[in-house]
């Protein structure tokens, strides 16, 4: 073994013993002798503190948490597994793929031409003049020329305000292109299918992989596929109030909400099943969607129960 290929085993090593360590201390048995155990671990060597802070960072970023799935395998599988032991398993499947996922989303984002990471929104004025508004976890490319003028969308949400030109403009997605006529929209990419809404002026749609064209006005929305429009609906502006860092739901179910605000979260939401006859009615600021959560425990007949500040169930009283 040459001694690069011994450092880097010596480097994976250590992370996973990092996510060992992190998993122990998750746990809600946790004492105080397993903090004082990892932290004469982390001073032992300097590579065991850098795979630390590196998971440490991950964990932070990417809400490395066991996967829900995973716990239901692995309970069925053995029923005297211990919280301690599911966290302490749960984290070998992470390990050294973490900076493997790391390197992959960081060299992605860094391609394209404006990204924002969860929870973060970012506003922009194009060379032409349009306003762009980038809401959360959303990538997209701008392709500008003499002869058009494209944004691509390759995940998230985006909010558009077009200044005129004389060149066309067009938004392009998986599902279809978009070719607004003098409008403000937006377009949001939902798992299987494409979500417009229009606010002012017209767009068109063109699917991916259909002849078919669409014209839908000012005031209304549609989902739609590469192949066929799934169905209309109004566009209603408090949709995007997000453009303020701000969500409003009116009589919106509570467990709709959740699923809101989890994408600006980080770590996971989860709501009881029991709370599925509650709605949520008021304007938040998505600044602080911690503080989300708590003012929900002000106004409805719910609490918080926190497993770790990265993973929150909403039960009832």
């Amino acid at each position: 073994m040459s001694k690069t290929q011994g450092k880097h085993t010596q480097t994976n090593n250590a992370i996973d013993q990092a996510c060992l360590w992190l998993a122990r201390l998750w746990a809600d048995d946790a004492t105080e002798k397993d903090h004082a155990a990892c932290q004469a671990w982390r001073q032992a060597a300097p590579e065991n503190e850098y795979a630390w802070q590196q998971v440490q960072q991950l964990q932070q970023r990417f809400q490395v948490l066991p996967d829900p799935k995973t716990s239901s395998k692995l309970l069925r599988q053995q029923k005297t597994v211990s919280r301690r032991q599911f966290l302490t398993y749960a984290s070998l499947t992470l390990g050294t793929g973490l900076l493997a996922t790391e390197y992959f989303n960081s060299s992605q984002r860094h391609s394209r031409d404006y990204t924002t990471r969860k929870g973060e929104i970012l506003k922009t004025v194009l060379a032409d003049g349009t306003h762009l508004f980038l809401n959360t976890s959303t990538q997209v490319d701008i392709n500008f020329s003499d002869q058009k003028r494209e944004i691509r969308l390759y995940e998230g949400e985006i909010y558009v305000e077009t200044a005129p030109h004389r060149l066309p403009f067009a938004v392009i997605s998986r599902e279809g292109t978009l070719r607004p006529l003098g409008t403000r929209f937006s377009v949001r990419l939902m798992p299987l299918y494409d979500q417009l809404a229009v606010y002012e002026g017209r767009v068109q749609i063109q699917h991916a992989q259909s002849k078919e064209q669409t014209i839908i006005e000012a005031g209304f929305g549609a989902d739609f596929t590469q192949s066929r429009l799934l169905q209309n609906h109004t566009a209603d502006a408090v949709n995007i109030t997000w453009t303020t860092q701000k969500i409003t739901a009116t009589n919106m179910p509570l467990t709709q909400f959740i699923s809101e605000i989890s994408r600006y979260h980080t770590g996971k939401l989860r709501v009881s099943p029991k709370l599925s006859n509650l709605t949520v009615t008021g304007i938040f600021s998505l600044q602080d969607t911690t503080r989300i959560l708590h003012q929900l425990t002000e106004i409805l007949p719910v609490r918080l129960q926190q497993i770790t500040p990265y993973w929150i169930t909403l039960l009832p009283i």
